[in-house]
């Protein structure tokens, strides 16, 4: 049992743009398993035993940097969206960028999910380009290697935009259904259960392969894929429904409010260095009289900030943003995407500011 548990542990890799980058002992296992495989592949007569499985052990080590790229791809688009990045782990079936939460529209979480299957796709078009020069000087170890790799992420592309939770196309189908008008959390079960049948898919089809076409290893690795991802989707749909479940007072914020009061110069150099958000709850003595968004700033110029106040520049307060504080997360949500604003205040019985969801972080500007 020791054993098993040493074998699930975890170990870091590197760092990537200060993202750590783990794996689990399992993977060590299925890169030297996939490394004895292609050796065996790219074995010939020309080449000779021991270089086949030097280039097979350098395939399997490009293949899995290709993963890399995949997941730095999703990482790259969140953090362009706002959403950190907590970690990349690579797991003998691929990998999985870890963000801090989920995106907060449904155009942010199609471009970040997109990202990844284009970055396998460009890959596999600059393998192709280069197996064409090998070729072409004959070099034909390096163009069977080229090849493989081509082929690997050119799968790999194609494997993710399968519609089901949690490939990469099950979140561009949620996105699609969440752009449709539909919950998210309802969205995330959909395509949970379209994962589920992925998962079953490739469990029959391995189970084929294997009884009646005697092709174990393919069969095996097949099975083990698909109750990977019905796990995985099973998982996703139960953590949905309990999240769906979870009261918007256990999850909320304390309110950085801003007095209506205030100039936008005390707002800039006091407040916003602090709490880098996008959007802040104007309120006083726990009164909500509107919403500060930063964009809304672009509209005076920086030299009148110390003279104008913040009450003249905030969206007034409106139904949409707020919301009780015995309501669901998921009706918070929901609530922040059709305000136009992404953020509400939560309000208590007395209709007193007491928390605040959403708001946003400020991305990074490149320097100039």
């Amino acid at each position: 049992m020791r054993f098993l548990e040493v074998f699930k542990r975890r170990f870091l890799l590197m760092h990537v743009s200060r993202i750590p980058v783990w794996a689990d002992y399992r993977w060590v296992f299925v890169l030297a398993l996939i490394a004895l495989v292609s050796g065996a592949s790219l074995d010939s007569s020309e080449s000779g035993t021991t270089a086949s499985y030097l280039a097979g052990l350098l395939i399997t080590i490009l293949f899995f940097a290709s993963v890399l790229v995949h997941e730095l791809a999703h990482a790259a688009l969140a953090r362009f969206e706002g959403v950190d990045v907590l970690e990349i782990v690579l797991h003998p079936f691929g990998g999985l960028a870890r963000l801090r939460h989920e995106p907060e529209t449904p155009r942010a979480e199609f471009c970040i999910a997109a990202a990844g299957p284009a970055a396998s796709f460009a890959l596999a078009l600059l393998f192709v380009g280069l197996m064409a020069i090998a070729s072409a000087v004959d070099a034909l170890l390096f163009s069977k290697l080229l090849f493989m790799l081509a082929t690997f992420n050119f799968l790999i592309c194609v494997f993710n935009l399968f519609p089901g939770y949690p490939l990469d196309g099950g979140r561009l189908l949620r996105a699609y259904l969440w752009r449709s008008g539909r919950d998210i959390n309802e969205a995330t079960i959909l395509t949970g259960r379209c994962g589920q049948v992925i998962g079953g898919m490739f469990v029959l089809v391995g189970l084929f392969l294997a009884v009646f076409r005697a092709d174990f290893f393919t069969g095996f690795w097949m099975i083990l894929i698909g109750l990977f991802l019905y796990d995985a989707a099973a998982s996703i749909i139960k953590e949905t429904r309990k999240l769906a479940r979870v009261r918007l007072m256990d999850v909320m914020m304390l309110p950085v409010a801003v007095a209506p009061d205030a100039n936008l110069l005390y707002f800039v150099d006091h407040i916003l260095p602090i709490n880098r958000q996008a959007v802040f709850p104007v309120a006083k003595d726990h009164q909500l009289f509107g919403m500060l968004l930063l964009e809304d700033l672009k509209a005076v110029p920086r030299e009148r900030w110390h003279q104008t106040l913040v009450q003249n520049v905030m969206r007034a307060v409106t139904r949409e943003q707020f919301i009780d504080m015995t309501a669901s997360v998921s009706d918070a949500r929901a609530q922040m995407r059709e305000n136009g604003i992404g953020a509400v205040g939560v309000l208590d019985n007395d209709g007193q500011l007491v928390g605040f969801l959403g708001g946003g972080v400020i991305r990074r500007q490149t320097a100039r």
